[in-house]
């Protein structure tokens, strides 16, 4: 599985000795920190640690980030750009049936969640959170109004209507977030085969969100 997002890897502007050349150096720090992260954890980040790695002084980082805390939230923000982005593709492919674009947009969530762990495990570390700069709370409230308008639409066609929708919403994200997270603890690295990725997925998410149409066949026999 990817383990670095592969936005963050073709950007990158060290070489693989390291060191940072040319391009763009807040591009480069990104990169190179979800490297340290998936390498040592994120303790182990520091803004002298990426300086000497790509080869910059020392003060070259501050540049882009005045802090640790600044260059993380910055990852995070890219890391909710990124399932923001990957969730409503996978919206976009389904059908036009709000369950199944409910359905759709939990699997996209789920599997890009797994593929990117570092960028995931970054989003979700408490410190990121309490350090949320605006930028990154915008992409916090945009990913989490993208998943109550597509509940809300789900629920107008007949999912749970009788659940109040922020409740609903809660228990909709709550299971892909939680398994997700199960998943990306090193703890669990391998208690899944990437074969089975797709049906794994797939499983999880009919529980919290049927498929109409199975419903109808299940309603039926």
């Amino acid at each position: 599985m990817t383990l670095v997002s592969s936005e963050l890897r073709g950007k990158s502007s060290a070489s693989r000795d390291g060191r940072y050349h040319h391009g763009s150096l807040r591009e480069a720090l990104l990169s190179r920190a979800a490297e340290v992260i998936e390498e040592r954890g994120l303790e182990a980040l520091s803004l002298r640690g990426l300086a000497r790695d790509l080869g910059v002084s020392h003060g070259a980082p501050n540049r882009h980030f005045r802090s640790k805390e600044a260059l993380l939230a910055a990852l995070a923000s890219k890391g909710f750009e990124e399932a923001r982005e990957a969730t409503l593709a996978a919206k976009e492919k389904a059908d036009p049936d709000p369950w199944g674009q409910l359905n759709a947009m939990g699997r996209g969530y789920l599997r890009w969640a797994i593929a990117n762990r570092t960028l995931f495990r970054v989003m979700e570390h408490p410190d990121v959170a309490r350090q949320a700069d605006p930028e990154l709370l915008s992409r916090m409230a945009a990913t989490e109004q993208m998943v109550k308008d597509a509940v809300f639409a789900a629920q107008r066609a007949g999912r749970h209507p009788e659940v109040d929708l922020d409740r609903l919403t809660l228990f909709t994200h709550a299971v892909p977030h939680g398994v997700a997270h199960l998943l990306t603890n090193p703890i669990f690295e391998d208690a899944l085969d990437p074969e089975e990725l797709d049906d794994f997925v797939a499983q999880i998410i009919e529980l919290v969100v049927p498929l109409r149409g199975r419903l109808h066949r299940e309603a039926q026999s």
